[in-house]
């Protein structure tokens, strides 16, 4: 005979109290603590390979350009020979001056500025992610505001405004393409809506070339944005970490990057309120370095992102590695040239893939490690009740059912729902059987 049930629900309540009660011991996070244990960083351990893992996750969300990892790796083997001194603390917790000096003459030779890119000009820190949000630190007081058109990269939300009381100006545009000079309009009408809210905005970031559409900026539009941070006394951020994973194509006419740094601010804008983001990241396959710098005229605003980037100091190895790696210019042009040949192979072949299968896609642009698709024609499907952004979540849900991962258009800010970005910076069987799993899904609505 068992015990009575009295008798069970006191033994239970007896094992469990003195856990609940150790629980309210435990002091509580922050609120903002207590927010931040919900984010999902979104690790995958399962990751699909063709021989090995062949029922794994297909992942075309991280986007690294992967065709550059093999030589990337074999010079990096090939020159891990450090000093003792690398050892140490060291000096350069911003950027040794030797980097710096090779960063200043990489960029002087590929972003032809107007005047010279200078090593006190450039500040490194633990990746472009870091010195996103110091700049935002730097240029905003808590309450203020940065301006950013829509759609745009998805970290630029969590990186000015996660840890800064930052808040973000979006603009959208009447048009359906934010590069075209007429549509500078909608930024000054969007500040002025802004600044009748009260909102104080002290900053526009653009990301250029445009991650996640692949458009680069034309000088007419870049010299007219300059114009209108000009007009309105605010800074301008351009993120240029896609500037040299451009290639060239035969069946339109091909996007040339521009530098912000290439306008001319005479007569136009005080060359201190322009700065610069770049990094080893995108262009050199070189995430894992976590090296990204920002380049300023203005020695206030270096001085004060020097001096908030010591908690993001780089790793002295990356940096010995990374000023090996661009001051050999002979391989760093063959190195940037066979870049340009796979990123225009996998593109294609991307495109491809996709026509196959008739999945939409913006098929413009010929830059980045990324094709923007259209999913939008699958919305109606789901039903008149569905709410828009709701059945893109419900796609993307699906998607990782199926086994294959794409960023959907929410997190880029897109204007209207039923966007995904997939990444098509990866090898060929892993890039087929992604489009193949997406396929598959889209089949069923």
């Amino acid at each position: 005979m068992g015990a009575p049930k009295k008798i069970i629900a006191e033994s239970i309540f007896a094992t469990i109290t003195p856990i609940l009660r150790e629980e309210e011991r435990v002091p509580k996070l922050s609120t903002r603590g207590n927010d931040w244990s919900k984010f999902n960083i979104g690790h995958s351990q399962d990751l699909y390979d063709p021989v090995k893992n062949p029922d794994g996750v297909v992942r075309l969300t991280n986007a690294h350009n992967a065709f550059l990892h093999a030589d990337l790796a074999a010079f990096i083997n090939s020159h891990n020979q450090f000093d003792k001194g690398d050892c140490s603390y060291g000096k350069g917790d911003t950027g040794t001056l030797r980097l710096r000096t090779a960063m200043a003459n990489h960029l002087n030779e590929y972003f032809a500025p107007v005047s010279s890119f200078d090593a006190e000009q450039i500040t490194f820190a633990a990746g472009v992610t870091s010195l996103s949000e110091i700049s935002a630190m730097v240029l905003c007081d808590p309450g203020d505001a940065i301006m950013i058109g829509r759609p745009c990269h998805s970290g630029f939300e969590k990186d000015l405004c996660m840890r800064t009381g930052v808040n973000i100006e979006w603009v959208s545009f009447a048009g359906d393409n934010q590069f075209s000079l007429l549509e500078v309009a909608d930024y000054d009408a969007a500040f002025e809506e802004a600044k009748a809210r009260g909102s104080n905005i002290k900053a526009l970031i653009i990301c250029n070339p445009h991650n996640p559409l692949g458009q680069c900026y034309p000088p007419d539009t870049l010299k007219a944005l300059v114009e209108f941070c000009a007009s309105k006394e605010i800074h301008l951020i351009s993120d240029e970490i896609y500037a040299l994973s451009t290639y060239e194509r035969e069946d339109r006419p091909s996007e040339k990057f521009t530098s912000v740094r290439s306008i001319d601010p005479s007569g136009i804008i005080d060359s201190r309120q322009v700065h610069v983001l770049y990094g080893m990241s995108k262009d050199y396959g070189a995430g894992g370095m976590r090296l990204g710098c920002v380049i300023s005229q203005n020695p206030n605003f270096t001085k004060a992102v020097q001096a908030v980037s010591r908690f993001a100091s780089p790793s002295k190895f990356s940096m010995d590695l990374a000023a090996k790696f661009l001051e050999d210019r002979q391989f760093v042009h063959q190195f940037l040239q066979e870049s340009r040949r796979m990123l225009l192979q996998g593109r294609l072949y991307a495109e491809e893939l996709l026509k196959q299968t008739d999945i939409p896609f913006h098929n413009q642009g010929n830059s980045g490690l990324a094709i923007w698709l259209d999913l939008r024609g699958f919305i109606p499907s789901l039903g008149a009740n569905y709410d828009p952004w709701f059945a893109e979540q419900l796609i993307a849900k699906r998607f990782e059912e199926a086994g294959v991962l794409v960023d959907r258009g929410a997190v880029f800010s897109a204007p209207t729902a039923g966007r995904f970005r997939l990444v098509f910076s990866v090898d060929s069987a892993t890039l087929r059987e992604g489009i193949k799993r997406i396929n598959n899904v889209l089949q069923h609505f």
